[in-house]
């Protein structure tokens, strides 16, 4: 394990006393099961207002929920520019491959100006992927942003069959839904 200290730590602030510890009774333990089905029921209602993506929607579990922060914010989002800037070198390795072929093939000047000139903007819009992606790493911030439930669920695919999948949801502090 990389960062054994950060389990610990997370498992502190997270509580994971169990339910029957002397810890989780007052007041504070009965408005916990308000709040996860509350924040259960906000989750429902978005899958039900986005029936087209959850065709033959069948509840079966949910996780826990967990705090989402600024710091897991940028992980995701770093994790997403890290995939449009690997996905866009496809196309710059390509434009760079051209770019030679019309070298080695003595194309004329304005042909080869043309070929150089796709390259260096998909040149330059991966460099501004990866700059995006660069943004995100070192985010140290735990301001907190909503909660986060996993929800695994049955649906049906493409091809009609119901199968299990999984899905990341986050309920902000303003209300607002989001799927991960």
């Amino acid at each position: 394990m990389k960062y054994p200290f950060s389990l610990v730590a997370l498992f502190v602030v997270a509580g994971c006393g169990s339910p029957s510890s002397p810890t989780q009774a007052g007041p504070s333990a009965a408005a916990q099961p308000a709040a996860t089905n509350t924040l259960h029921q906000a989750v429902s209602t978005y899958i039900q207002a986005h029936a087209s993506a959850f065709p033959g929607y069948e509840a079966v579990r949910w996780s826990p929920p967990t705090a989402y922060t600024k710091m897991n914010e940028a992980a995701i989002k770093g994790f997403v520019a890290m995939k449009a800037f690997d996905d866009a070198l496809i196309p710059r390795n390509q434009a760079l491959a051209e770019y030679k072929n019309s070298l080695a093939r003595h194309d004329a000047p304005a042909k080869t100006a043309a070929i150089m000139a796709r390259y260096g903007k998909a040149n330059k819009y991966n460099d501004s992927l990866l700059a995006i992606a660069n943004a995100f790493i070192g985010v140290k911030d735990t301001a907190r942003l909503g909660t986060g439930v996993v929800h695994t669920y049955r649906a049906k695919n493409e091809s009609g069959a119901l199968v299990l999948d999984s899905a990341t949801f986050v309920v902000h502090r303003n209300g607002q839904i989001e799927q991960l």
